[in-house]
């Protein structure tokens, strides 16, 4: 029988049966260490920064310290909102090329799978010439 259990610490209570946090219910932590009201929303990056940082991530995908301060700054961001925008970009990156592999081996398995149901229909039907 499973008994539930749980253990107060710093404002949040886990369930060990559930596996959740409860957090207060006035504020809750980033992972900054900061904390937001959870009346607000999260600012959204506009247009502008988010071309800036595309042009940026095209030359090249991984973030050099000064490179990430030089960005906030032209930007108006914070340095762990551009390392996190590429974190973020870099997993979407790697989701579409695995998409794209995937379509190119799909292509090529069709292509030999097609060739492998030809060679099978030819050997069958020699084999019947040969039979009679």
């Amino acid at each position: 029988m499973l008994m539930r259990r749980s253990m107060s610490f710093s404002g949040a209570e886990r369930c060990d049966n559930h596996q959740d946090l409860r957090v207060d219910d006035n504020e809750m932590s980033d992972d900054d260490g900061s904390s937001q009201l959870l009346g607000e929303k999260k600012r959204r990056l506009n247009m502008e920064q988010v071309k800036a940082l595309e042009r940026s991530f095209e030359m090249a995908n991984k973030l050099e310290p000064e490179r990430k301060i030089q960005l906030a700054r032209a930007l108006g961001l914070q340095p762990r909102q551009i390392a996190i925008w590429f974190q973020n970009r870099r997993a979407r990156w790697k989701t579409k090329q695995l998409e794209k592999d995937y379509e190119i081996l799909k292509r090529h398995y069709d292509s030999l799978k097609a060739d492998n149901d030809a060679l099978k229909a030819q050997n069958k039907e020699l084999h019947s010439e040969v039979i009679n």
